[in-house]
């Protein structure tokens, strides 16, 4: 895996519940006037797609972090406080 955030299977992940989502009033089991739980079928359908893109996200963000991405993060912080102090007019401690 890449330590580039938005790697191919980063996204990937990521689209799956994604496409759960945008293909909700095209699925034939989810369209139909159902219950499933008591509930009408397209809302627990929506409820699990929210469930699966927070694991999606939760796995895209480990494997980020696994991969080096808490080091990035860092010197990419101190990188734009320091573009930030150089272009204050008067320094940080003007304010």
């Amino acid at each position: 895996m890449s330590t580039v955030l938005a790697s191919p299977k980063r996204l990937a992940i990521a689209a799956v519940p994604i496409l759960g989502m945008i293909l909700t009033p095209f699925l034939p089991f989810v369209s139909t006037p159902t219950l499933w739980l008591g509930l009408p079928a397209a809302i627990v359908w929506m409820g699990l797609m929210i469930i699966a893109a927070v694991a999606a996200l939760q796995i895209i963000e480990r494997s980020y972090l696994r991969e080096g991405g808490a080091e990035l993060d860092r010197l990419e912080l101190e990188l734009s406080e320091q573009r930030r102090a150089a272009l204050e007019p008067n320094g940080p401690e003007a304010h």
